[in-house]
């Protein structure tokens, strides 16, 4: 069920946030990895998986799942 409600909450983020979280969290690379892929700025990257992780939090607590 957890599985489920983090798929939803991560269809909620812009494809550029869902992108960054899913390569840095679920394929294990760093910013600076990611950065070099999609020639980016490795502060965009950080910069980013900032905002992406503040909407995952909120898109969360929208589907009722409360932290710690």
């Amino acid at each position: 069920l957890d599985g489920i409600l983090v798929a939803d909450a991560l269809e909620a983020l812009t494809p550029a946030h869902r992108s960054v979280v899913v390569d840095c969290f679920y394929r294990g690379r760093t910013a600076a990895e990611v950065a070099s892929a999609r020639d980016l700025p490795a502060g965009t990257v950080r910069s980013r998986l900032y905002y992406a992780l503040r909407a995952l939090q909120l898109a969360l607590q929208e589907r009722g799942v409360t932290g710690p």
